[in-house]
């Protein structure tokens, strides 16, 4: 029999915020990490945008992409890789912080430059910085051909102060020619020895603290690597951006649509999310490794770096939820069956689920599982009853909110505005709902009229207009904005 008090234990441990993105553990943030199908479109050389949601796993594909042997690891699970020559691949970052480290400019430096920055000063600042990381992270190659062009001051200025903009700003400004010289010439020298240079991006929503200020600096980095995928042959961007910045008027520029041979989007499917779980339960030490693996075909290899890898075949996925949970969600299937249950229940607006609130609905049920424990309560293999996973769903909700507001603190007027408003709706009720919302001077809304911030709920996925023109929330947002519906998921009473 399974000590089911210790197999809860190390449930509770799965959620984010444990080794998710702790590169500092490279074993333990590979074993976390899920390979999918969708990430071949991503390595593509000619796919520079990769869009995505919160929590849909951008920052975890970006620090993969930058590990020692990161893509190398990728490839070695996807059943069509892409084919061009990846041992001669270099990956740097071009922004983006893994871990604490201080190699870019902080937010109040360019904060401070925003009012007076036009298209060509952001121009001179992704070109400055290219330099910079090529300097400091690019092979000995990379580098050569770069330093024989370049000044000692200038060369200086780059490698060692690159946090400092005034340091290295006004070389790149004034020698805008002879910097484009030296990239187009690393272009030529990657073409002709048969090599790939891959410049990453990530954390561009944190560029500058002025939401409204986004746009200048992003629009221009798109701009330049669109321009640039014409002109060069083998260095390529790979610029993770959240999708409703890139949605956003604002960041519309000459020939921006032709992006659109040029993106992918990171969509988790159920089958995908079930995947991850099962993952991360079966790369954890015993008894939860032992209680994965006891259901014939759900783990079909292991990776020396990846660890366990679970089958893509859906049918072992549900014997391994109806064995955990049951496989209802009530006495029948009238009352929701479970391997359905949840996935569909965690969809946004836009019918997208992200990994994260995934994985931590799982880690909530476990841990209100422990609060009330009852072995008798859980016959044969289960672990977790459909009452805790309501439960933990309420939670997962509430964290969805919270994360919202990390990235759109103006989300923070709505639950006092929208408590008790019971949807479907019209959208004249939610207009007044608005009217009424309190908003912060410091972080506004991205748009006055009550309408306008409609359509930006409805493209973020928080909200949703049916064919007769009501409005409605998905159950993943209602129950964080204390907003309800008949017949929605029941509350648990504690």
């Amino acid at each position: 029999m399974w000590d089911k008090r210790i197999l809860l234990e190390q449930l509770k441990t799965i959620g984010p915020g444990n080794a998710e993105y702790d590169t500092r553990d490279p074993k333990s943030f590979f074993r976390n990490f899920l390979v999918v199908d969708d990430y071949r479109n991503a390595l593509d050389p000619d796919i520079l945008l990769i869009l995505g949601g919160r929590g849909v796993g951008k920052s975890a594909l970006f620090h993969v992409l930058n590990l020692p042997g990161g893509p190398s690891g990728i490839l070695q699970t996807l059943r069509h890789p892409v084919s061009i020559a990846w041992d001669r691949a270099c990956w740097i970052r071009g922004y983006g912080r893994v871990g604490q480290d201080r190699f870019f400019p902080a937010q109040d430096v360019l904060q401070s430059e925003v009012d007076e920055s036009d298209a060509l000063w952001w121009r001179a600042f992704w070109i400055g910085l290219l330099l910079g990381c090529l300097l400091r992270d690019g092979t000995h190659e990379v580098k050569e051909v770069i330093r024989h062009r370049i000044s000692d001051v200038w060369r200086a200025g780059l490698e060692r102060n690159r946090p400092q903009v005034s340091e290295w700003f006004p070389q790149i400004r004034e020698n805008m020619g002879l910097a484009n010289d030296i990239l187009d010439e690393l272009d030529e020298y990657l073409t002709e020895t048969n090599q790939w240079l891959f410049v990453t991006y990530d954390e561009l929503d944190r560029l500058v603290k002025d939401y409204h200020s986004l746009f200048s600096p992003i629009r221009e980095l798109l701009a330049f690597w669109l321009d640039r995928w014409r002109r060069w042959r083998r260095i390529r961007p790979k610029i993770f951006l959240r999708s409703d910045l890139f949605s956003m008027d604002k960041l519309r520029f000459a020939d921006a649509s032709k992006f659109s041979g040029h993106q992918v989007r990171l969509n988790w499917t159920p089958n995908w999310l079930y995947q991850l779980l099962i993952k991360r339960l079966a790369n954890l030490e015993p008894p939860m490794h032992d209680y994965v693996v006891r259901i014939e075909g759900l783990i079909e290899g292991e990776d020396d770096r990846l660890g366990y890898l679970p089958t893509q075949d859906e049918g072992p996925h549900k014997a391994f939820i109806d064995g955990m949970i049951g496989p209802f969600m009530g006495a029948n299937a009238r009352k929701g069956i479970t391997f359905r249950w949840i996935p569909n229940h965690l969809m946004d607006a836009g019918g997208q689920i992200a990994p994260r609130p995934f994985i931590k609905l799982f880690a909530f049920a476990a841990e209100r599982e422990l609060k009330s424990f009852d072995v008798k309560a859980l016959p044969g293999d289960r672990l977790l009853r459909p009452i805790n996973i309501q439960g933990a769903f309420m939670q997962t909700s509430q964290d969805r909110i919270a994360e919202l507001l990390e990235e759109y603190p103006w989300v923070s007027a709505l639950p006092s505005a929208f408590r008790d408003v019971e949807v479907p709706a019209p959208e004249e009720r939610l207009i007044v709902a608005l009217k009424q919302a309190q908003w912060s001077e410091t972080e506004p809304p991205p748009s006055s009229d009550p309408r306008g911030v409609i359509e930006s709920l409805i493209q973020l996925g928080i909200l949703e207009r049916r064919l007769d023109g009501r409005l409605n929330a998905p159950e993943i947002y209602l129950h964080g904005f204390g907003m309800k519906r008949r017949g929605g998921v029941k509350r648990p009473r504690s």
